[in-house]
């Protein structure tokens, strides 16, 4: 954002390794990050020093202060925005947390787009809050200095505020005047003793000066000069009305008797020249007054405006949903807020109606635009909302699906010799999509980062074809280009995404047709098209995927919404609306584009284009790739594997599965034990070749802060990250923390050991005598 040069940034954080990465990230973005605190003691007693503007709070910190403690203090010292970064989820921690107002509240684990996000919708707001804050005491400052006399009402007629000379001016007090009528505070008269109309605006602005007379509280009459404006809000409103005076040279009349009650109809003089349509209603519902714009919004004139009914002019339906609302108004005397929408015009209004004479004065806003804003919001929280809920079980799920999956292979292998059972092929195949189910939907609501190997597309797209159940009378062709370069990609998300749109393709020819499926490497001419290439020697700088099918196509108007989450035309059949909005997030998350060609009656081609990623060494650089390569001979010396794992059922499955290929195995299932067990195994000389840590503990040290502790104990520790949180940054980088691979969510047996096997040959089993 452009304000973040501006924006300093303190971070408590207890877990070192998370702070550092926080403040890395935010360092690239152009903020300015003061400090690391690991307690709240530490960030209330530099506070002076540090001058942050805004706070990432962990709420479990070092000290005796925890975070929303820490907090609450820092507002009382100063003006800080506050965003909770936290694990915690309950409910107890939110509500406590929500007392201090925070201008965010980001769980952990967490992405870098997300860190960002959340910091430049915090910086944003505190920036917008010490804006308005910096004007309203200007104003207020300006106003109590000015010699001219302020008064400032609200649509009721109340007095909000008066300045010193305007109270001098009336002879009322200040603190006295406020809250009470503004006839009675403001009383004004022309020469002859009629009472004076408020002046609007747009009438001072094309009018000479004109004089009117005060009464002062006192009784005097005093000629002033005056003028007025409408008052607004931040979004728009008008809320009241605000008058400037001083007095003027012309010498006062002689005082005329009788003079009548002032009325609050000149109210609605003052409003005569605003842009929002205003009108007035008896107490029979008739109009009896109509501003230019709401005779424009209803295509009236005055004189077929005024007399009618409120629900003559305004939609059948909106009686019966409005009329108990605007009744009550009326008889209690209160303010009413409603929305309706017009359907000649197809657009939606605000009504904001207040007490005026026997009736109500109407304000009528067109809100079509915030409205739209608001769905669009509805839809990014419901996305949000989904993503918690997607997080909040999906771990627990891909570790039962582990337990599924694992145990299921091993039973395949062991009866494989003896007797071929296709119930367990068909339990394991469901395993497998119910495990991508869980990945489609935290794709979908989070976009998670993809876990990158070095793969052929033609390859990936070929096995996809070899488990795919075809639909009926449809053609499938595959055309892939000789000689395409491999590319680091994420498998699971691409073959996500092909799935998604090979289903979309199968549903637009329900009567059978034909789908094509290309991977090739685009030429300079076709990227970019109109320009003129000199290089004969073609380098592809990156590779697409087309699916092409032959179906009804996608309506014109259909086109710019078809990346809308929940967006679907085949609500009858069920759909989501979620297949494309989870394809553009994967395309994104490789650095790619989706696009769509479509034509009605001819078909519909979507291609996906990435880019051949410069970091793709980086993906090969602890061989991944090479996990479903054949197993390496390992020396004949069992090596030594230390796991963490709190699930006792994957724990129970990972220490059958390597003790049953002769590693020796140790268990834990908290990180602070683990950390205990390698420092035991490295004072008795026989340190652990290998460990395996699970990425997230409920309520215990987890992977990263346990790696962390594991490297300071030996720089040298050879690590495996696993986790049902595939979109965790930590399984897509997971060098950045110091682990060697990763290994998601729910896996095969076969794959953990071909894993474990490369890696140890990969970096060679340390051996130390005892």
């Amino acid at each position: 954002m452009t304000n973040s040069d501006r924006i300093r940034i303190l971070i408590v954080e207890n877990e070192g390794l998370v702070g550092c990465d926080m403040a890395t990230t935010l360092g690239k973005l152009g903020y300015v990050v003061v400090a690391i605190c690991s307690s709240g003691e530490e960030a209330l007693e530099r506070l002076d020093e540090f001058r942050p503007d805004l706070v990432l709070m962990d709420v479990h910190l070092a000290g005796q202060l925890d975070g929303i403690d820490t907090a609450r203090e820092l507002q009382r010292r100063s003006r800080v925005a506050i965003v909770y970064v936290t694990a915690c989820a309950d409910l107890d921690t939110v509500a406590r947390a929500r007392q201090t107002h925070p201008h965010g509240y980001l769980l952990k684990p967490f992405n870098h787009d997300e860190l960002r996000l959340a910091v430049e919708v915090a910086a944003q707001r505190h920036f917008e809050e010490n804006e308005r804050l910096r004007r309203e005491q200007s104003y207020f400052e300006a106003f109590q200095s000015l010699a001219d006399g302020v008064i400032a009402a609200d649509l009721s007629g109340g007095v909000v505020f008066m300045n010193p000379s305007a109270a001098r001016a009336t002879g009322w007090n200040a603190q006295e005047a406020v809250g009470r009528s503004l006839n009675e505070v403001f009383r004004i008269y022309q020469s002859t003793g009629e009472p004076a109309e408020i002046l609007s605006a747009e009438a001072a602005a094309h009018s000479a000066e004109r004089t009117v007379y005060l009464t002062t509280l006192a009784g005097e009459r005093i000629p002033i000069q005056d003028r007025t404006a409408p008052l607004r809000d931040a979004q728009g409103h008008l809320t009241g009305l605000i008058i400037l005076f001083r007095a003027s040279a012309v010498p006062a009349p002689v005082e005329a008797t009788g003079m009548p009650n002032r009325s609050t109809a000149p109210l609605v003089d003052v409003v005569e020249s605003i842009s929002d349509p205003l009108f007035a209603l008896d107490a029979r519902w008739r109009v009896t007054y109509a501003n230019a714009s709401a005779l424009r919004l209803f295509d009236r004139n005055l004189q077929n405006m005024l007399g009618l009914s409120l629900w003559d002019i305004m939609p059948s339906a909106t009686r019966e949903l409005h009329h108990e609302a605007f009744a009550h108004a009326m008889l209690h005397r209160e303010t009413v807020n409603r929305e309706l929408y017009l359907d000649e015009k197809q657009i939606w209004l605000e009504l904001r109606g207040y007490p005026f004479g026997e009736g109500l004065l109407l304000l009528v806003q067109d809100v079509t635009a915030r409205r739209e804003e608001a769905e669009r919001r509805n839809r990014i929280d419901r996305l949000e909302s989904l993503g918690l809920l997607a997080r909040g079980f999906a771990h627990d799920f891909n570790n039962l699906l582990t337990v599924l999956l694992g145990n299921i292979s091993l039973a395949e292998m062991r009866l494989r010799n003896a007797i071929t059972l296709p119930e367990l092929h068909t339990a394991k195949q469901a395993t497998l999509q119910a495990q991508n189910l869980v990945q489609q939907l935290l794709t979908f609501a989070r976009g998670g980062a993809p876990i990158k190997t070095q793969l052929r597309l033609g390859d990936l797209i070929e096995t996809f074809f070899m488990h795919h159940t075809r639909a009926n009378r449809v053609e499938y062709r595959l055309e892939v280009q000789p000689g395409l370069p491999q590319i680091a990609i994420d498998g699971a998300q691409i073959r996500r995404m092909l799935s998604n749109l090979i289903r979309n393709a199968e549903q637009a020819q329900p009567d059978g047709g034909e789908i094509t499926v290309r991977c090739f490497a685009p030429d300079h001419a076709e990227m970019f098209p109109g320009e003129m290439v000199t290089d004969t020697n073609f380098q592809p700088s990156g590779l697409a995927i087309e699916v092409e099918d032959k179906g009804e196509g996608i309506p014109t108007e259909h086109l710019p919404h078809i990346f809308e989450p929940y967006f679907s035309t085949r609500k009858a059949d069920n759909a989501t609306g979620l297949g494309l909005t989870v394809c553009e997030s994967i395309a994104k998350a490789h650095g790619g584009s989706l696009t769509v060609s479509s034509e009605q009656g001819k078909g519909t081609t979507v291609r996906f284009y990435m880019p051949l990623d410069s970091d793709g060494e980086e993906a090969d650089a602890f061989g991944l790739s090479k996990v479903f390569d054949a197993p390496p001979e390992l020396s004949a010396v069992n090596p030594r594997i230390l796991v963490l794992e709190d699930d006792p059922l994957v724990r129970s499955l990972i220490v059958r599965n390597l003790t049953g290929n002769g590693f020796d195995v140790a268990e834990s299932s908290e990180g602070s034990e683990t950390v205990r067990m390698y420092q035991e195994s490295v004072t008795q000389g026989r340190a652990f070749d290998l460990v395996i840590l699970d990425l997230s503990i409920p309520n215990g040290m987890g992977g990263v802060r346990a790696m962390e502790k594991l490297r300071a104990i030996d720089p040298d520790v050879f690590a495996i990250v696993s986790s049902g949180y595939s979109d965790d940054p930590v399984m897509a980088n997971p060098a950045a923390y110091g682990f060697a691979a990763v290994l998601p969510k729910p896996y095969e047996p076969a794959d953990m050991l071909r894993l474990v096997r490369n890696i140890l040959a990969t970096r060679g089993i340390r051996r130390t005598s005892s």
